[in-house]
């Protein structure tokens, strides 16, 4: 697997993983805006490293 695969990948993992975190921040919705804002952030951040996923070398590695 090149590093460009395994980029590909995680970034889509870490999608997967985005999706389920707002989800659940959903679910606090009208409950407690903590953990909704918590669940979120952690979201937000996540897909930060997806986006900015690089290669060992430092340069970025992009899907296609």
């Amino acid at each position: 697997m090149t590093d460009k695969q395994l980029a590909g990948n995680q970034r889509r993992t870490l999608r997967t993983m985005r999706a389920k975190l707002l989800a659940m921040a959903g679910d606090w919705d009208g409950r407690d805006q903590f953990n909704l804002g918590e669940l979120t952030r952690l979201a937000d951040e996540i897909e930060g490293v997806a986006t900015n996923m690089v290669s060992d070398d430092g340069s970025e590695v992009h899907d296609g």
